[in-house]
This record gives C-alpha cells, structure tokens and sequence, in this order.
C-alpha cells in the first residue's frame, strides 16, 4: 500500500519537478545497453538534491538508492525510505549491505550510489573514492556505469548529466578478491569519472578562503567516541587545544595535520578530509584523521602540556580553543557521527 502512494506521487511530482530542476542525459545509449539488467550507476555527489534529481531523472527503472543511515533514524522516515527503495549503509554491516545488493541486482534492477560517501565541494576531497562500489560489482557479478554531474543542481538552472562508458567486473569473477583488487576497481571508477568531469564540469569560483594557504594545521582524530586534544596550563588558566603547528615550507596543510598530531602526542593518524578554516590569530586549517595506531605520550614532564583523550559527550562543557571550533564540531557530530561527513567550510 504504501509503495502504490509513493508511486501515485511521484507520478504527480515527475513533471514540476523536471521543470525546476531542468537536466539532460548525454550518453544515454550506454544506459540503454543495460535495460532490464542488473548494474551499478554511480555518480559524483553535490547537493542534497542529487539523490532526488536522479530519483527522477530515471523515473521508470527499477532501482535502488544506498543512503546514510541517518535518513532511517525514525520509524517514519524509515518505512517511507525503504517504500522509496533506499537501503542504509552502515558501517560494520558489509554482509547485510552486499546480501541486499545481490537480491536487488538478480531482480534485473538497479544500484545507484554515490561512491565518495559524502557531498563534496572542495576538490581536494573530490573522487575520493570508497570501495562500496567496487565490492558490491564484483560480488554480485554486474557491470558498472560511471556517471557525473556537470553542476550542483539549482532551481532552474539547467544542468546534465554525462554517462561513461561500461566498467566490466568479468576479469574478478572466479577468484578470491582482496583489497588490492578492490582498490584497482576503485581505481577504474575514480578514472573513468574523473575523465568524464575533465572539460564538462562548471567550477564555482572558490572563495578566498579555500585558496588562502594556511599558517596552522590541526588534527581532528577520535577513536572510541573520544577525541584527541592537548591540555594546557598557562597563566594559572587550563584549556584545551587540538593537536598541530606551523605548516613547514614544502610541506601542505594536510601533511602538517598528521605529522605535528604525530609529534605532540605520539598518535599515528590519516588525514581524510578538510573540514574548517578559520582566522584565530593565523589562518588556521583542520582535518578530519583517522585514526591509525599509537598511544598519547606526555611532550613536557612538567604537566603544563599533556595529550589526552577527551570524551565527546564532555566536548560541549570544555574549554576547548578557538571556542567557534569546538561549537560547530559539537554541531557536526550530533549531526554526522564521528565520521564527520561533510563538506569544508569557513568558520568565522
């Protein structure tokens, strides 16, 4: 019953929503190749809009959307997300996440995915690629069609939509894959997508703090729902910094993150993305790391300087330095997770 509502309104909703989010398919043989079989699509992620425009831009095939679990948080928005054919994908649940892929594929029907996992403005962050994509293909024995967006959608602004040519998954077939085989997937889709948006994407003009170098670079790393930070004592006041220091000369702001977290604290960790800039004293850059190896380490003896980890849940009552930081990491993770999953930003 409640499929037969959402079909009865999305066939209502179809056409306006065609005219306010005007978008053409370049390619589209490539896609009629694959009607009425099993495949995975995947696309560049923008907007929020882009899940829905291509809900719509493909309008009658059968399809299935892997979406973040935050949109089945409730009982409402999860009975209606699956009526839509959307399934979460959770971290940890990689049996569950390809048992559905399967059933969905042998049907004849569609993936579609979004393969960075996250929106993505910044391009030091774009087509960083996960391995869902390349996972689920192999497992399920389809193809895979890249596809990408030329801008992020806007209300009657036309856009398009450019489809790629056919990645095969046949050579994986047959044979135990690890993670080697998954990356050189990966690698194929990052390539294929990359060469697609070379010459067709339209580039917004960056603002003048994504190209502004940054002074300072900081770490952002939690691991067991607890972040990593150094507290100080320093003129009879105790507050807390995130880890990091002055950007060396050859060296980029997200290389600093990962070495100055490993010299203030003796903790190995991965920068993953950017998430903030911000003018404190310097233009300050922070990432988000993830967490590799290695336990905190005191850098003085004398107590006015110690890494520590610091439970999240304590993060909003702690006087942790630039305060406008720490807000809207509060902000973030209540929002995201502990992933925080989203895009760069400038915090004033």
């Amino acid at each position: 019953m409640r499929r037969a509502m959402w079909f009865v309104i999305k066939c209502i909703l179809y056409i306006p929503f065609r005219i306010i989010f005007p978008t053409r398919v370049i390619n589209k043989k490539e896609l009629r190749k694959h009607r009425g079989k099993g495949v995975v699509i995947c696309c560049n992620h923008k907007s929020y809009v882009d899940g829905p425009l291509l809900f719509m831009m493909f309008f009658w095939r059968k399809k299935s959307f892997l979406v973040k679990p935050s949109m089945f948080d409730t009982k409402f928005k999860d009975r209606n997300m699956r009526a839509l054919g959307c399934y979460p994908v959770e971290r940890g649940k990689d049996l569950a996440l390809i048992k559905h892929a399967k059933s969905v594929l042998s049907k004849n029907h569609a993936i579609m995915m979004f393969p960075e996992g996250i929106r993505v403005f910044n391009p030091e962050d774009a087509l960083a690629l996960r391995n869902g994509a390349a996972m689920i293909s192999i497992m399920a024995g389809v193809p895979i069609v890249p596809m990408v967006m030329k801008r992020k959608p806007g209300i009657f602004a036309f856009n398009a939509l450019k489809v790629g040519a056919t990645i095969s998954t046949e050579q994986y077939q047959g044979k135990k894959i690890d993670k080697n085989d998954l990356a050189e997937l990966s690698g194929k889709i990052q390539s294929a997508m990359a060469g697609l948006l070379d010459g067709f994407e339209v580039v917004r003009k960056p603002k003048w703090w994504e190209t502004a170098e940054s002074v300072i670079s900081r770490g952002i790393v939690i691991n067991d729902e607890k972040l990593l930070v150094i507290k100080r004592v320093r003129d009879g006041q105790e507050y807390f910094v995130l880890p990091g220091g002055h950007v060396d000369k050859g060296e980029t702001a997200r290389e600093a993150s990962a070495r100055e977290t490993l010299e203030e604290t003796g903790v190995t960790c991965a920068p993953v993305r950017l998430l903030y800039k911000t003018k404190f004293k310097e233009l300050e850059s922070f990432y988000y790391c993830s967490y590799k190896s290695g336990t905190v380490r005191p850098e003085r003896t004398d107590g006015t300087v110690e890494p520590m980890w610091l439970d999240i849940n304590e993060l909003k009552n702690t006087d942790l330095r630039p305060n406008v930081i720490r807000d809207q990491l509060v902000k973030d993770i209540k929002k995201y997770g502990v992933t925080l999953a989203r895009s760069q930003i400038y915090v004033k």
